[in-house]
């Protein structure tokens, strides 16, 4: 399967990878199904940044969600729940408190289970059930930057547990200011620097949550050079969870599609992350972080510097920017050649395929 971006897609394309709705179980797409024109403007509607499409030259190729659908679909019910008591409530309640750390656990054991820790497909993410959706991508994201420094498995269910509530006190926080599609008032952005301090009041009673959780949350926003809030803490004064999460919950952010901008691509997000090593991000987290992301994720299509297109086949851990690709559009060279770029001197990605480049049509026959 080839991910394809929404605005590239064409009527008659066959799609691989059946796109889920947050907000149902019967998915949206199913997979094997012929794409229309009604249907694409569906998924531009909902914001939907691409599908994986089936193509004669990606049919190993299998898209597999970092999280099992049916344990997200769990999950998010399970935060639906507690979210719903959250806001009527002045503390938190044992049974939600019991119902949080179970659902972190099970989060926990199935990344633990997997094969290697590195995120290495396109997530298709949906807007609806977006504060969701975001806990548990920054929880799962925040787990495995633990596993790469070598956490204990107490330390990783606090890292997953402080990912799933880091955001809870924007429940506190009215949605119209959540989903502005425009820039906030000044007197807008303080109500919403108050959200991590809204959860911690809430959550502090609880004898199930840690102190390290506590901590996480309250300093997701703070930033390593001291500029972040709400208490402007820098380096070694955050709390390690607080850093981690950091990263976590920005490059999720980034990477999602909003009502106001399209999801930003992998490489893009990265390279803007880098950029703010030292300064919104612990560098050494960072480092470790770049180790559990794929740059040019399996099924995304590449353009190299002969000018070939190519489809990304293999990441090997330590030659993230040199995966393994096969060549589906060229003057040069056979398509369905394959190369491993990091063994090969002259040939190597300049650039993803995004939203704006033209694309080989003639592939999806």
């Amino acid at each position: 399967m080839i991910f394809v971006q929404t605005n590239q897609l064409k009527p008659g394309m066959i799609v691989g990878q059946a796109v889920m709705n947050d907000v149902s179980v019967v998915p949206l797409l199913l997979a094997d199904q012929k794409l229309t024109i009604r249907y694409i403007r569906k998924l531009r509607t909902l914001n939907i940044p691409g599908v994986y499409i089936k193509t004669k030259y990606s049919e190993d190729i299998i898209a597999q969600g970092f999280v099992d659908p049916a344990l997200k679909q769990k999950i998010t019910a399970d935060l639906k729940s507690v979210c719903r008591n959250f806001v009527s409530k002045s503390a938190i309640t044992s049974s939600m408190a019991n119902t949080l750390i179970d659902v972190s656990s099970s989060l926990m054991d199935h990344i633990l289970s997997k094969d290697e820790y590195v995120l290495n497909m396109v997530e298709i993410k949906t807007f609806d059930n977006y504060t969701y959706s975001h806990c548990i991508n920054v929880a799962s994201l925040a787990t495995l930057i633990g596993i790469q420094l070598g956490y204990s498995r107490v330390s990783l269910q606090e890292l997953t547990s402080a990912g799933l509530m880091h955001d809870f006190g924007k429940l506190e926080v009215p949605i119209g200011i959540i989903n502005k599609p425009s820039s906030l008032t000044t007197e807008e952005f303080a109500i919403v620097k108050k959200h991590p301090t809204y959860a911690v009041n809430k959550l502090k009673n609880s004898m199930k949550i840690s102190l390290t959780v506590l901590d996480g949350i309250a300093s997701h926003h703070e930033k390593y050079d001291g500029t972040g809030y709400p208490n402007g803490l820098s380096g070694a004064n955050i709390p390690l969870c607080g850093r981690i999460l950091a990263i976590a919950d920005v490059y999720d952010a980034l990477t999602t599609a909003r009502s106001y901008r399209p999801a930003w691509q992998t490489k893009d997000t990265l390279d803007f992350m880098a950029s703010n090593s030292g300064t919104h991000f612990d560098p050494d987290i960072l480092n470790a972080f770049f180790k559990t992301i794929s740059v040019y994720p399996v099924g995304t299509m590449v353009k190299l510097t002969d000018d070939s297109i190519a489809l990304v086949i293999k990441n090997t851990p330590g030659c993230m920017l040199d995966p393994m690709v096969r060549i589906l559009s060229s003057k040069k060279i056979a398509s369905g050649t394959e190369f491993d770029l990091a063994k090969v001197e002259n040939l190597h990605i300049i650039k993803s395929i995004d939203a704006d480049s033209e694309i080989p049509l003639e592939i999806f026959d």
